[in-house]
């Protein structure tokens, strides 16, 4: 179209129309561009709302899984303290029976020196009695005397510390 034969203010609106067509297909161009744009932003964020989910579910595993640790943990310390308060008191007990233990074996050992020295006593007096005595069956007799009151009070203490070891035995059995 001629556009020489036109008033200045027509040839003016047509040159504007002309530079709004232009404008209208850069910014056509340009939005398209942004639609495309667009389009690409909102497939990532569908895929990252995918991975989103995809990743509370691990996380909610993980936090499941952490919560079951933590009540596990908590029971075994639980055991622990059960177990440590058993050590104590089996400990505490040990220590008891070994004191125990330690008298029985002193009892034990001044019962075997009350021996020895009836022994030698007895030695003693087997040579002494041929001198000091005239009498055989006298001095028989109370040596006798002597070494049954000896072996029953060793008999009566034998049994004390048998006593005390079935009490320990089964005061043992009971922890």
């Amino acid at each position: 179209m001629d556009e020489s034969g036109l008033s200045p203010e027509t040839q003016l609106l047509i040159s504007e129309i002309k530079r709004l067509e232009q404008e209208d297909r850069e910014l056509t161009g340009q939005m398209d561009t942004i639609q495309k744009e667009l389009d690409l932003h909102k497939k990532s964020t569908a895929l990252l709302h995918i991975k989103l989910n995809e990743l509370k579910e691990t996380l909610s595993g993980f936090i499941s899984e952490e919560d079951n640790l933590l009540h596990h943990k908590k029971f075994l310390e639980s055991e622990r303290e059960q177990l440590e308060t058993t050590l104590n008191k089996v400990s505490d007990k040990y220590d008891e029976n070994m004191a125990i233990l330690e008298d029985l074996m002193t009892d034990v050992e001044f019962m075997k020196g009350e021996i020895e020295t009836l022994q030698s006593k007895t030695q003693i007096l087997e040579t002494e009695i041929p001198y000091k005595f005239k009498d055989s069956e006298n001095l028989d007799k109370r040596v006798k005397v002597t070494f049954f009151r000896a072996l029953e009070n060793l008999e009566k203490r034998i049994n004390d510390v048998q006593k005390r070891a079935e009490v320990i035995y089964y005061k043992k059995g009971e922890i």
